[in-house]
């Protein structure tokens, strides 16, 4: 399997045990930063996403991670 091509170079999710951080980061990371973050919001999860933008990186935060 090829690395997933969408921008996102990392996710991190605050849940209550590793096992649901884990898991939660993955699938957003996977989705992308458009479905992931409409998921993250609906399920009301505190995530943070790390975007490739051009040649730099931007943060998006939910939750705690909100800016």
């Amino acid at each position: 399997q090829a690395p997933v091509r969408n921008g996102v170079a990392s996710v991190s999710v605050l849940a209550p045990n590793c096992m649901w951080a884990d898991a939660w980061a993955t699938a957003l990371l996977v989705l992308g930063d458009t479905a992931g973050l409409a998921l993250a919001q609906r399920l009301g999860l505190q995530a943070l996403w790390l975007l490739r933008r051009g040649s730099g990186w931007v943060e998006l935060g939910l939750g705690r991670w909100a800016s």
